[in-house]
């Protein structure tokens, strides 16, 4: 099953499309050089409050609401290294008021709303939803919309992975982002509650795979796998194995990032980390089992000397190692009940059989392999273009019975 046919279940609004030229329409945009192609995509997408309060009508784009300030609209797919993507824009207004918890309401913005001039065209609107606002968020964002900063910085990192993958590590990529300069931001200026964000707003439209999520952030979580696979149209045991496996090698692959962005300059390794972001909520898994990491903005370049690049990549790996492991024992707990149905696996068992399966999953990969040590399985991760970064070795599994 693919996003498109999810939308039965999916709560849905539309967004309205403004391109270059039209009345509030961005007046550039700047694109990801690896999708040309797509360049026709890069406008402005106003959520239904936004769009209405600026009087901007149509029949506009069916989107499914994603995190607090997102849609995704199912009907613009990319097809890349054997996935479909989805268009997703980021920034296309708020669903929730920040301060007061809940849904934002027309209520809720006109107790953000600076100008009283403005307060009979709030009152006019029939929906909250998607509503872009003047209120700073962690000083990075105007809230409902995104900073150029991060605009800026998810852009440059996207542009590093052909086919959204930085040496297998995948993203979900931004293809390019707009400016809201003019109307749209002159208004969104004045509305918030304690604080003005001071700086440019922006969109971004990247690609995504779904809309499930590993445990927040979407109302479809990998934590629960049964209704997880089953959109995915996953409901064989083997079928989840081979799930399993994709998204070991791709959850894997997002645990050495450090290593596999590295590069080595003057005795100095730099290499991308994870800055406040987790995997909990700011990765999306693909319907084969794929994990893609969303929120770039918290990806950020970090140079060390080059003998502590292995405890830097250490570091990274136990940061995020528990949100994989995680879900992933979900995922396996819920193949061995669908398999075996009341003839429960022990633990020990099961934990035997997944370290066969980590193994098999990491078998191709250069950069993170995986060997038994005695009673453990260990992943073993190194650059294989750059010997001289010391290698990391850490225990994916302890106390195997062999």
């Amino acid at each position: 099953m693919d996003l498109a046919s999810d939308l039965a279940a999916a709560a849905t609004l539309r967004l309205q499309e403004l391109g270059r030229g039209q009345p509030a329409g961005p007046a550039r945009h700047e694109a990801n050089p690896l999708f040309p192609r797509l360049e026709g995509w890069l406008n402005a997408y106003l959520g239904p409050a936004t769009a209405s309060f600026h009087g901007i009508q149509g029949n506009g784009l069916v989107a499914i609401p994603d995190e607090n300030r997102n849609a995704i609209i199912p009907a613009r797919t990319y097809e890349m290294g054997g996935r479909t993507y989805y268009l997703s824009i980021k920034g296309c207004g708020a669903y929730e008021d920040m301060f007061h918890g809940g849904e934002l309401t027309p209520d809720h913005i006109a107790n953000a709303c600076r100008d009283p001039g403005l307060l009979p065209r709030v009152k006019r609107l029939a929906t909250g939803a998607g509503f872009i606002m003047g209120e700073s968020w962690m000083g990075e964002s105007p809230f409902g919309a995104q900073g150029e900063r991060n605009a800026r910085d998810e852009l440059a990192i996207s542009a590093l992975a052909p086919g959204a993958s930085i040496n297998g590590a995948l993203i979900c990529p931004v293809i390019g982002i707009v400016p809201l300069a003019g109307p749209i931001e002159d208004v969104a200026r004045k509305f918030y509650w304690v604080r003005q964000h001071p700086e440019p707003f922006y969109q971004e439209m990247r690609l995504v795979p779904s809309r499930t999520r590993l445990y927040f952030e979407s109302s479809q979580v990998l934590a629960d796998p049964g209704a997880a696979l089953a959109t995915f149209g996953i409901d064989t045991a083997a079928r989840i194995e081979q799930f399993e496996k994709a998204f070991i090698k791709s959850g894997i692959a997002l645990l050495t990032l450090f290593t596999r962005s590295a590069k080595l300059h003057a005795g100095e390794v730099t290499g991308i980390i994870y800055r406040d972001v987790w995997l909990d909520k700011d990765a999306i898994v693909a319907p084969d089992g794929a994990i893609h990491f969303c929120d770039l903005e918290g990806l950020v370049w970090q140079g060390t000397p080059l003998d502590s690049a292995a405890q830097v990549q250490l570091a990274e790996w136990n940061k995020l190692f528990f949100e994989f492991a995680y879900a992933l024992v979900q995922v396996d707990t819920f193949r061995h009940e669908l398999e075996n149905g009341d003839a429960a696996i022990s633990w020990g068992r099961q934990r035997d059989v997944l370290a066969s399966i980590i193994q098999d999953a990491m078998e191709s990969d250069p950069f993170a392999c995986t060997r038994y040590d005695g009673d453990q399985l260990v992943a073993i991760i190194e650059h294989p273009d750059i010997p001289s970064i010391p290698q990391a070795r850490v225990p994916l599994l302890q106390g195997l019975r062999g």
